[in-house]
């Protein structure tokens, strides 16, 4: 039996650390995006952007597929590979796949 951390909530234990941050840090930003998709390149605006993710903006109607291309306007041109995560509404949270830049 591990011993229970103090002022740590019932069931930590000594091994795990009281905090443990679970993703990368955001930051907000409006940058212009490029979704591509096969043939062509749809319009997307970046609102959150962090090492392993982005927060884009893109049309409701847009029916987006789990895999794709996300090409990042900053002060370079970036193209990441990404995974869909989530999709609410107008907006939708994607993951940078891992060796891909």
């Amino acid at each position: 039996m591990t011993d229970a951390l103090p002022d740590a909530p019932a069931g930590a234990s000594a091994d795990v650390p009281a905090h443990v941050p679970t993703r990368a840090k955001r930051h907000r930003v409006v940058q212009q995006g490029r979704i591509v998709l096969a043939s062509r390149m749809i319009a997307c605006e970046i609102r959150d952007l962090s090492a392993s993710g982005a927060k884009l903006r893109v049309a409701p109607a847009l029916d987006l597929p789990e895999v794709f291309e996300l090409a990042i306007a900053a002060h370079d041109l970036r193209i990441r590979a990404v995974r869909l995560r989530w999709r609410r509404g107008e907006f939708a949270g994607v993951t940078f796949e891992p060796g891909c830049f």
